[in-house]
Protein backbone atom coordinates (compact mmCIF):
# COMPACT_ATOMS: atom_id res chain seq x y z
CA UNK A 1 0.00 0.00 0.00
CA UNK A 2 1.27 3.39 -1.23
CA UNK A 3 0.92 5.96 1.22
CA UNK A 4 1.48 9.71 0.96
CA UNK A 5 1.34 11.84 3.85
CA UNK A 6 1.27 15.82 3.21
CA UNK A 7 1.97 17.46 6.45
CA UNK A 8 0.69 21.24 6.23
CA UNK A 9 2.06 22.23 9.29
CA UNK A 10 3.89 25.41 8.74
CA UNK A 11 6.61 24.98 11.19
CA UNK A 12 6.96 21.80 12.90
CA UNK A 13 9.47 23.16 15.43
CA UNK A 14 7.15 25.15 16.41
CA UNK A 15 4.82 22.27 16.99
CA UNK A 16 4.54 19.81 19.94
CA UNK A 17 0.89 17.87 18.64
CA UNK A 18 1.86 18.30 14.72
CA UNK A 19 5.51 17.05 15.51
CA UNK A 20 5.08 14.22 17.59
CA UNK A 21 2.36 12.77 15.14
CA UNK A 22 4.27 13.41 12.37
CA UNK A 23 7.01 11.85 14.04
CA UNK A 24 5.21 8.63 14.55
CA UNK A 25 4.39 8.45 11.40
CA UNK A 26 7.60 8.62 10.15
CA UNK A 27 8.18 5.18 11.92
CA UNK A 28 6.27 4.12 8.77
CA UNK A 29 9.65 3.33 6.79
CA UNK A 30 7.27 2.79 3.65
CA UNK A 31 5.30 5.87 3.98
CA UNK A 32 5.91 9.35 1.69
CA UNK A 33 6.73 12.06 3.89
CA UNK A 34 5.93 15.95 1.91
CA UNK A 35 6.26 18.39 4.44
CA UNK A 36 5.01 21.90 3.21
CA UNK A 37 6.32 24.28 5.38
CA UNK A 38 10.00 23.65 4.79
CA UNK A 39 10.29 22.70 0.93
CA UNK A 40 9.20 24.01 -2.42
CA UNK A 41 6.72 22.90 -4.07
CA UNK A 42 6.98 21.25 -7.33
CA UNK A 43 3.55 20.91 -9.09
CA UNK A 44 4.82 17.85 -11.48
CA UNK A 45 6.35 16.14 -8.55
CA UNK A 46 3.20 16.74 -6.44
CA UNK A 47 0.97 15.22 -8.86
CA UNK A 48 3.07 12.32 -9.74
CA UNK A 49 3.40 11.37 -5.81
CA UNK A 50 -0.79 11.97 -5.54
CA UNK A 51 -0.96 9.67 -8.92
CA UNK A 52 1.21 6.82 -7.25
CA UNK A 53 -0.29 6.61 -3.66
CA UNK A 54 -3.61 4.30 -2.75
CA UNK A 55 -3.98 6.61 0.42
CA UNK A 56 -3.51 10.19 0.88
CA UNK A 57 -3.02 11.46 4.70
CA UNK A 58 -3.69 15.22 4.56
CA UNK A 59 -2.15 16.62 8.43
CA UNK A 60 -2.55 19.89 9.46
CA UNK A 61 -3.46 22.05 12.62
CA UNK A 62 -6.86 23.88 12.27
CA UNK A 63 -5.90 27.16 12.40
CA UNK A 64 -8.99 29.74 12.62
CA UNK A 65 -10.94 26.76 11.80
CA UNK A 66 -9.49 26.01 8.32
CA UNK A 67 -6.04 24.76 7.15
CA UNK A 68 -2.62 26.76 7.48
CA UNK A 69 -2.16 28.62 4.60
CA UNK A 70 1.12 26.04 3.27
CA UNK A 71 -1.32 23.93 2.90
CA UNK A 72 -3.74 25.99 1.00
CA UNK A 73 -1.06 27.23 -1.38
CA UNK A 74 -0.42 23.33 -2.48
CA UNK A 75 -3.75 22.64 -2.98
CA UNK A 76 -3.97 26.07 -5.53
CA UNK A 77 -0.62 24.81 -6.80
CA UNK A 78 -1.10 21.16 -7.38
CA UNK A 79 -5.29 20.54 -7.89
CA UNK A 80 -4.94 21.94 -11.12
CA UNK A 81 -7.37 22.16 -14.20
CA UNK A 82 -7.19 18.94 -16.02
CA UNK A 83 -5.72 17.59 -13.49
CA UNK A 84 -7.79 17.45 -9.97
CA UNK A 85 -10.94 18.18 -12.55
CA UNK A 86 -12.19 19.83 -15.90
CA UNK A 87 -13.27 17.58 -18.40
CA UNK A 88 -9.63 16.16 -18.63
CA UNK A 89 -9.54 16.13 -14.96
CA UNK A 90 -10.31 13.93 -12.53
CA UNK A 91 -7.10 11.83 -12.00
CA UNK A 92 -7.31 11.84 -8.29
CA UNK A 93 -10.64 10.02 -9.08
CA UNK A 94 -11.76 7.48 -6.48
CA UNK A 95 -8.04 7.86 -4.25
CA UNK A 96 -8.42 7.43 -0.72
CA UNK A 97 -8.34 10.25 1.85
CA UNK A 98 -7.94 10.14 5.71
CA UNK A 99 -7.97 13.76 6.92
CA UNK A 100 -5.33 13.68 10.09
CA UNK A 101 -6.50 17.00 11.93
CA UNK A 102 -5.61 18.21 15.20
CA UNK A 103 -7.24 21.28 17.09
CA UNK A 104 -6.09 23.57 20.18
CA UNK A 105 -9.79 24.02 21.16
CA UNK A 106 -12.21 22.47 22.74
CA UNK A 107 -15.10 20.55 20.72
CA UNK A 108 -17.77 22.19 22.59
CA UNK A 109 -16.55 25.49 21.57
CA UNK A 110 -17.20 24.10 17.86
CA UNK A 111 -21.31 25.10 18.18
CA UNK A 112 -23.57 27.43 17.30
CA UNK A 113 -23.27 29.36 20.44
CA UNK A 114 -19.24 28.12 21.34
CA UNK A 115 -16.18 30.23 19.99
CA UNK A 116 -15.93 29.22 16.87
CA UNK A 117 -20.00 30.00 15.89
CA UNK A 118 -20.49 26.88 13.60
CA UNK A 119 -20.10 23.26 14.60
CA UNK A 120 -16.85 21.54 13.28
CA UNK A 121 -18.47 19.85 10.04
CA UNK A 122 -19.65 22.65 9.01
CA UNK A 123 -16.25 24.14 8.84
CA UNK A 124 -15.43 20.39 7.62
CA UNK A 125 -17.40 20.84 4.35
CA UNK A 126 -15.19 23.83 3.33
CA UNK A 127 -11.93 22.53 3.78
CA UNK A 128 -13.41 18.83 1.99
CA UNK A 129 -14.49 20.60 -1.19
CA UNK A 130 -11.30 20.72 -3.30
CA UNK A 131 -11.12 17.00 -2.72
CA UNK A 132 -15.07 16.03 -3.30
CA UNK A 133 -14.81 18.11 -6.34
CA UNK A 134 -11.27 15.69 -7.48
CA UNK A 135 -13.80 12.68 -6.87
CA UNK A 136 -11.42 11.42 -4.06
CA UNK A 137 -12.92 8.99 -1.35
CA UNK A 138 -12.88 10.64 2.12
CA UNK A 139 -12.67 7.39 4.25
CA UNK A 140 -12.83 8.86 7.47
CA UNK A 141 -11.65 11.95 9.23
CA UNK A 142 -9.19 11.65 12.55
CA UNK A 143 -9.31 14.70 14.49
CA UNK A 144 -8.27 15.51 18.30
CA UNK A 145 -9.33 18.66 20.34
CA UNK A 146 -7.22 20.03 23.25
CA UNK A 147 -4.05 19.91 21.19
CA UNK A 148 -2.38 22.58 22.81
CA UNK A 149 0.83 22.29 24.76
CA UNK A 150 1.02 25.74 26.11
CA UNK A 151 0.59 26.83 29.46
CA UNK A 152 0.40 30.33 28.76
CA UNK A 153 -3.07 29.24 27.19
CA UNK A 154 -4.19 26.39 29.11
CA UNK A 155 -2.53 23.78 28.05
CA UNK A 156 -0.80 20.74 28.90
CA UNK A 157 2.38 19.31 27.28
CA UNK A 158 2.20 15.80 28.77
CA UNK A 159 -1.80 15.88 27.65
CA UNK A 160 -0.73 17.22 23.96
CA UNK A 161 1.77 14.38 23.61
CA UNK A 162 -0.22 11.80 25.06
CA UNK A 163 -3.68 12.38 22.72
CA UNK A 164 -0.92 13.67 20.02
CA UNK A 165 0.41 9.65 20.51
CA UNK A 166 -3.94 8.53 20.28
CA UNK A 167 -4.12 10.41 17.43
CA UNK A 168 -1.20 9.13 15.71
CA UNK A 169 -2.53 5.54 16.38
CA UNK A 170 -5.66 5.65 15.42
CA UNK A 171 -4.96 6.90 11.81
CA UNK A 172 -2.55 4.15 11.41
CA UNK A 173 -5.03 1.86 12.63
CA UNK A 174 -7.12 2.85 9.99
CA UNK A 175 -4.79 2.83 7.54
CA UNK A 176 -3.79 -0.52 8.45
CA UNK A 177 -7.33 -1.84 8.23
CA UNK A 178 -7.49 0.14 4.77
CA UNK A 179 -4.63 -2.57 3.65
CA UNK A 180 -6.68 -5.91 4.20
Amino acid sequence: MNVLLIDGHPDLTTSTANAAIVSTYKQQADWCFHHLGTRDVVVAAEQTALLAADIVIIQFPLYWSSFPYVLKKWIDDVFTFNFAFGPNGSKLKDKKLIFSITAGAKATSYASDGFNLMPIADYQRAFEHVFRAAEMIIVDTVITFEMNADSNEGGNKEICLNLANLHAEKVMSLVTSLDK
